[in-house]
C-alpha cells in the first residue's frame, strides 16, 4: 500500500512538474511572438457570447454583430489609449525641460552650501577631513553634472528605440485586429480544431484548466484594473489639491508605474518628495510624502485581499505568488503566478470531489 502510495505521489509530483515547466516555458520563449494572436483570441472570446446575444435578439446574422462588437471594441480602446497617451506625453513635457533650470537654479547651490557648512565644520576637528569632503563634493559635482547632461542622450536614446520598434509594434496591432475579427468569424471552429489536437483522453482535463484558467485571469485582471483606477483617482485628487500641473497626466503615469509591487508609487514620489524638500518648498514635500503614505496603507491592505478573493486564494499566499513571479519572469510572472497557484488548488479540489463521488 505504501509502495502504491509513493508511485502515485511520484507521478502526481511529474505530472506537476512538466506541466509547470512546459508554462513556463511557453511564457519564456513563445509568449511574446503568440502575443498577438492570444490577444486577438482573447478579445474573441469577450466579444463571443455578447454577438451571438445580440443576433439572436436583433434576428441578424451571426457575423453582423461580431464586426460591429469589433470596431466598437477597438475604437474604444484607440480613443482611450489616445487620450492617454495625450495626458502623459504634455506632462512629460512639461516637467523633463524644468531638470536643468531647477538644478543650476535651486538643486546646485543648495548642495554647494550644504558641503560648504559640512567643511567648516569638519575643519573644528581635523583639517585633513577637509580635504577628502572637497574631493567627495567634486566627485559629486561631477556625477550630478553628468548624470543631467546624459538626460538629454537618454531622452534621444529613448525616442530612438521608440522610433525603431514602432513598426513592429503597429504590425503586432494589425496582426491582433485580423486576427480578432477572423478568430471570431470562427470562433466554435477555432476552439474545435484546438480541441482535436489533444489526444480524446486529455480533452476534458485541457478544458477544465483552461477554463479555469481563463477565468482566474479575467479575474486577476479585474483586480489589477480595479488597483489600477483606485491609484489613478487617489493621485489624481492629491496632485489637485497640491495644484500641481497636469495633474491628470501625472497621476496616470504614477498609476501605470503603480502596478509594480514593492516599488510602485514609491519610485517617483519618494524622490520626488526628497527634491521637494531640498528646494525649501516643505508644504509640496509634506502633500507628496503623505500621498505616499497614504496609497502604500490603502495599496497593501486592498491588493492582497482583493485579488486574493478574485482568485480564491489567501492574502499571503498570493503576495508570495505576485512577488515570486516578479522576481523570476517580470511582469508576466506577477500575472502569471498567483493565476498557476489558484489554477492549482482548483484541480486539486476538483480531482478531490471527484474521488470523493466515486
Amino acid at each position: 500500500m505504501d509502495t502504491e502510495r509513493k508511485k502515485t505521489f511520484i507521478i502526481s509530483a511529474a505530472y506537476y512538474a512538466t506541466l509547470i515547466a512546459l508554462v513556463l516555458l511557453f511564457i519564456r520563449y513563445l509568449l511574446s511572438p503568440l502575443s498577438p494572436f492570444i490577444l486577438g483570441f482573447i478579445v474573441a472570446w469577450l466579444l463571443h457570447r455578447p454577438a451571438h446575444a445580440l443576433a439572436q435578439r436583433l434576428r441578424l446574422h451571426r457575423r453582423i454583430p461580431i464586426f460591429l462588437l469589433g470596431i466598437v471594441f477597438y475604437a474604444f480602446v484607440f480613443v482611450l489609449v489616445l487620450m492617454a497617451a495625450v495626458q502623459v506625453i504634455s506632462a512629460l513635457e512639461h516637467f523633463i525641460p524644468q531638470i536643468p533650470v531647477i538644478y543650476t537654479g535651486s538643486l546646485l547651490p543648495f548642495i554647494r552650501e550644504a558641503f560648504e557648512q559640512l567643511e567648516v565644520q569638519m575643519a573644528e576637528f581635523d583639517p585633513e577631513i577637509v580635504d577628502i569632503v572637497d574631493r567627495m563634493a567634486k566627485q559629486f559635482f561631477s556625477y550630478l553634472e553628468q548624470l543631467i547632461s546624459g538626460l538629454s542622450v537618454t531622452a534621444v536614446r529613448l525616442v530612438s528605440v521608440i522610433v525603431t520598434g514602432l513598426p513592429n509594434v503597429i504590425l503586432s496591432i494589425i496582426l491582433t485586429i485580423v486576427s480578432t475579427f477572423f478568430i471570431s468569424l470562427d470562433f466554435d471552429k477555432v476552439v474545435g480544431f484546438l480541441k482535436s489536437c489533444l489526444p480524446t483522453n486529455m480533452q476534458t482535463t485541457v478544458s477544465e484548466t483552461v477554463t479555469t484558467g481563463v477565468s482566474s485571469f479575467r479575474k486577476i485582471l479585474v483586480s489589477y484594473i480595479a488597483i489600477m483606477f483606485m491609484s489613478f483617482a487617489e493621485l489624481s485628487i492629491g496632485f489637485l489639491l497640491m495644484r500641481i500641473p497636469y495633474a491628470v497626466g501625472f497621476a496616470l503615469l504614477v498609476a501605470v508605474i503603480d502596478i509594480m509591487p514593492i516599488l510602485g508609487t514609491g519610485l517617483v514620489l519618494i524622490p520626488w518628495a526628497i527634491i521637494a524638500a531640498i528646494l525649501g518648498n516643505y508644504s509640496m514635500a509634506l502633500g507628496v510624502a503623505l500621498l505616499y503614505v497614504i496609497m502604500l496603507v490603502v495599496r497593501n491592505i486592498v491588493e492582497p485581499k482583493l485579488v486574493g478573493q478574485q482568485m480564491g486564494l489567501h492574502p499571503l499566499a498570493t503576495l508570495v505568488s505576485m512577488f515570486v513571479g516578479l522576481q523570476l519572469f517580470g511582469i508576466f510572472g506577477l500575472f502569471g503566478f498567483p493565476i498557476i497557484l489558484s489554477l492549482y488548488f482548483k484541480l486539486r479540489k476538483t480531482n478531490a470531489q471527484k474521488k470523493a463521488a466515486v
